[in-house]
């Protein structure tokens, strides 16, 4: 079937990964919205991205398909795609490679259905993508291809996040913020426990680092003991902030700080998306698909043999992170401060 670019006026971009995925999107959405700068482009993601939509500056709605609460019910989840198809859109992108977002882009009914060939979402779709990787590439990148069928291709990989004015004033009456001195930002807590550092080494690096610079400890509720016991040890935060912001609010906070140290995770894509110079740990993840791209960034990684990690669940070490040393941590942070 070729696509006619002219009837497509409603689109409907399904994304139904994690936070730091949607972040990662922008790339794409801006890239369909030059295609089609008329177009109503919306979004379908989980309920724990749902914010990131709101600081993506080429979306104009998003909505939410919970798959694990509400829309376990068969009769809420034909509620939403009756909704959906009552917005009768033109295309639908089905971005992950799970069924699932192809499924729902046949039950919505478009015209045209873009999406990926794993699982055998091809039957559902009337466009699609190889889901095989034949390079390796930045995930920016990677979530791109899913576009090709549109013939849309960009080179701009370059990530935004659109906080308002509201999420800044929100943030101020959460956050103990002085502009006295640098302000550093730690996230020591991936979701995946694999990509995390040890205790010990924010321990060390938050005693050097104290003496220069206001340090803050983010990570959600269920750190809050760990993050306690980092800041109890070190003596040397400022304000550990366990859950205590929404992921606008914590856009806002990261774009005010000099420097972010953190693993692979959700935070780390934020920080890249409004400007900040970051300081990744990487272990088992590959730097060179997750990894923050600037130039100012720099990326703290052992060279060992079994990086990226091909089998992490089976990881009986964890050498990549367990090697990496704190005084090579803190002196590149303090290199990055005084060269800001």
């Amino acid at each position: 079937m070729t696509i006619d670019h002219a009837a497509i006026h409603k689109i409907l971009y399904i994304n139904l990964a994690f936070i730091g995925d949607l972040v990662l999107s922008t790339p794409t959405v801006r890239a369909l919205r030059n295609k089609y700068p008329d177009a109503v482009i919306d979004m379908l993601v989980v309920p724990w991205s749902a914010q990131v939509v709101g600081g993506n500056p080429y979306a104009d709605h998003v909505y939410i398909y919970d798959k694990k609460g509400i829309h376990r019910s068969i009769k809420n989840l034909w509620h939403l795609i009756f909704s959906l198809r009552s917005q009768k859109y033109d295309l639908v992108i089905a971005a992950n490679f799970a069924v699932r977002g192809a499924m729902l882009a046949k039950a919505i009914g478009a015209r045209y259905r873009v999406g990926y060939d794993a699982q055998h979402a091809g039957i559902f779709l009337t466009h699609t993508v190889s889901s095989k990787r034949t390079s390796v590439k930045h995930e920016t990148e990677n979530q791109l291809e899913v576009l090709k069928p549109l013939d849309i291709n960009t080179t701009d990989f370059s990530l935004a996040y659109r906080h308002n004015p509201v999420d800044v004033e929100s943030m101020q009456k959460k956050v103990s913020l002085s502009s006295e001195r640098p302000i550093v930002v730690i996230c020591p807590f991936g979701r995946h426990p694999l990509n995390s550092w040890k205790i010990e080494g924010y321990i060390d690096v938050l005693r050097s680092l104290s003496a220069i610079a206001n340090c803050y400890l983010i990570g959600g509720k269920a750190e809050a003991e760990k993050l306690e016991e980092i800041n109890q040890e070190s003596g040397g935060c400022v304000q550990v902030l366990a859950g205590t912001l929404t992921i606008n609010e914590l856009a806002a906070f990261l774009a005010l700080s000099n420097l972010v140290i953190t693993v692979d995770t959700g935070p780390m894509h934020i920080a890249s998306a409004v400007g900040v110079p970051i300081l990744a740990l990487f272990g088992r993840s590959d730097s060179r698909v997750w990894g923050p791209r600037a130039a100012r960034d720099r990326i703290l990684k052992m060279d060992l043999e079994c990086v990226p990690c091909i089998v992490p669940r089976e990881c009986q070490h964890h050498r990549c992170m367990r090697e990496l040393k704190s005084d090579v941590v803190t002196a590149t942070a303090l290199d990055m401060l005084e060269n800001k």
